[in-house]
């Protein structure tokens, strides 16, 4: 009885350990694919520059984390986008969700002279693809902060972005900013809301986009203006207000 029950116990213990050197294995080839993956997709761009890639998170995740990453205007050498740390998460059994978490990601925009500097801190988003095969964004931004030419403009909190793939290249936009501080506005609490559709071919937008803004004490609006992309043109009662080809060229 005792040396079945210690034979007994002898299998479990094998099987468990088995078992366990069976999910390791699979954990680090599923992890190789999904940074080797990575890797091909940023080579692909040369605008893209990064220090170092490290793989980490066993045995609840796999996570590559990509280490001073930069996004670079190959026309002046100037840093559009830059972060100290990006981390992309997966799912060992569900490869259809990549999580992307970043505590600050800088954006650099000029305009007519005019140094735009967007600071987004602590983000999470999640990109997934559905049974269609079409993509789709959430994204949480705790809060930017938006200056020119080193002068406050803008301090948003609580930032949702919605963007779903509709049909193939064609997007949803929702985007919603709960508490925002506008410089240009006398109200100093308002909230945002950006919605349209969007259309991508071969890296030119076109579609139409409606911002809204409140006023969060009396819930008045204070803007609801209509704009058009055409072309990757912003527009607005036909002028030309932003070109997105200074900072969509490195699609």
């Amino acid at each position: 009885m005792n040396m079945g029950r210690i034979l007994n116990f002898r299998t479990i213990v094998i099987l468990i350990f088995i078992s366990l050197l069976s999910y390791g294995v699979y954990w680090v080839v599923i992890s190789n694919i999904f940074k080797n993956n990575l890797l091909l997709q940023l080579a692909k761009n040369e605008s893209i520059s990064y220090k170092t890639i490290n793989s980490s998170g066993f045995p609840t995740q796999i996570q590559t984390i990509i280490n001073e990453f930069e996004i670079i205007n190959s026309r002046n050498d100037i840093i559009l986008i830059e972060s100290k740390a990006i981390q992309l998460s997966i799912h060992p059994f569900d490869l259809s969700k990549v999580a992307l978490k970043s505590n600050l990601i800088s954006i650099l925009v000029n305009k007519d002279n005019v140094v735009f500097d967007i600071d987004m801190n602590s983000i999470l988003s999640v990109i997934f693809v559905d049974q269609n095969n079409l993509h789709n964004l959430n994204s949480a931004i705790n809060n930017i902060k938006i200056s020119g030419n080193e002068v406050f403009l803008a301090n948003l909190d609580q930032v949702h972005i919605k963007i779903n793939e509709n049909s193939p290249q064609r997007f949803d936009i929702n985007t919603k900013v709960n508490s925002a501080r506008l410089e240009t506005i006398n109200s100093q609490n308002v909230s945002i809301e950006i919605k349209g559709a969007l259309k991508l071919d071969n890296k030119v937008l076109n579609g139409s986009l409606n911002l809204l803004i409140k006023d969060l004490k009396t819930n008045e609006d204070i803007f609801n203006l209509p704009f058009n992309i055409k072309d990757n043109q912003v527009i607005f009662l036909f002028m030309n207000i932003f070109d997105l080809n200074k900072i969509l060229f490195f699609l």
